[in-house]
């Protein structure tokens, strides 16, 4: 049996779970050949078994994986992957869709493409392999001593954030200047994104704000996103006391799947789909507001869940002051992260 998956090789969260999916089938015999969906394809040499494109149901995703997901590539195919909301009116793109298998990784994504009357086959939320999370104890891994050593008596808070426009970067900026008049020498706050990017992104939407995140009180930029290993993502998590998760639209949110798996209390929104996977017994959420539609250049109605910066402050005030409760959401989210492994979640990629 052969396998065809192609992907966004170049984004390390879909790369990360294409490299889960393709072990999967590797581990029941499949021969997977993996494509970066940016690239010039050529027709495979014999056809595949099975043809799944997993990338972003953006038009150009969408039109990009519907040519190369033709006849001559597979038996069966299927296109899987999030949504930022609702897509605008484009007949023809219907038409496409409804050619094909469709699979989307939340409850949330479904109901966004069943507003288009397109047809979802499955929700299959994304996927972790627990070997990842495991041996962090081993003293090749340093970070944990070296933030005690330089930050003594501190809860550290850190986020990983891909410096998208959804993340909620300004809000968090906000948050932290709030923090900071509260609780100023209990913190410090780790921020693993891309420095220049954040900038931009921050600047466009907070143009009169001119704010500069290197001289934000207790904030500490690691300005590597999209540079390291999976592993060294989740040693940075590992190595935190609370993750905390700002943004204001996830199509499934896996870096707060990731920090459930490392058995840390999470600060997220409530609101789909990072409420699909925690709730106030795992987690400390806050309210959004309301939500705001912006028509994006991919296709999708964007539906992004305002919130108050303070109310983004007063949770992760909370999570620093109260550890004990803050584990116990911890632990209650770890067992519910046991549910999201790869061969439980990816097993419905073999049988659709």
């Amino acid at each position: 049996m052969k396998l065809g998956l192609i992907t966004l090789m170049g984004t390390p969260s879909f790369r990360n779970q294409a490299n889960l999916i393709e072990k999967l089938f590797k581990e029941k015999g499949y021969d997977v050949n993996l494509y970066n969906i940016d690239d010039s394809q050529k027709p495979p040499k014999e056809r595949y078994d099975k043809g799944i494109a997993f990338v972003p149901l953006w038009l150009r995703y969408i039109f990009g994986s519907t040519s190369i997901l033709a006849p001559w590539f597979s038996r069966k195919s299927l296109i899987y992957g999030p949504v930022d909301g609702p897509l605008k009116l484009n007949v023809n793109l219907f038409d496409v869709m409804k050619n094909f298998d469709i699979a989307v990784t939340s409850q949330y994504c479904k109901e966004c493409l069943e507003k288009n009357h397109i047809p979802v086959k499955d929700v299959i939320p994304h996927g972790l392999d627990f070997n990842d999370f495991r041996g962090f104890e081993d003293a090749r891994y340093t970070r944990l001593k070296t933030l005690r050593e330089r930050y003594p008596n501190r809860k550290i808070l850190f986020s990983n954030i891909n410096p998208l426009h959804r993340k909620g970067l300004p809000h968090l900026v906000k948050a932290l200047q709030i923090l900071n008049e509260k609780v100023s020498g209990d913190y410090v706050f780790i921020l693993h994104t891309g420095l220049a990017a954040a900038h931009t992104v921050i600047n466009k939407l907070a143009p009169n704000d001119r704010i500069d995140l290197q001289k934000i009180p207790n904030l500490v930029i690691e300005d590597q996103y999209g540079r390291l290993p999976f592993r060294a993502i989740v040693e940075k998590t590992m190595a935190c006391d609370i993750f905390v998760c700002s943004s204001l639209l996830e199509g499934f949110g896996e870096p707060i799947l990731e920090a459930m798996a490392c058995k840390k209390p999470i600060v997220c929104l409530d609101a789909p789909a990072m409420n699909e996977l925690v709730s106030e017994k795992e987690a400390w959420i806050f309210p959004m507001t309301y939500v705001r539609e912006e028509v994006w250049d991919n296709g999708a109605i964007a539906q992004l869940h305002e919130y108050e910066p303070k109310s983004l402050a007063e949770a992760m005030q909370h999570a620093i002051e109260n550890e004990v409760e803050g584990k116990e959401k911890a632990e209650a989210a770890y067992k519910k992260s046991l549910d999201y492994d790869y061969r439980k979640v990816y097993s419905k990629l073999l049988a659709n």
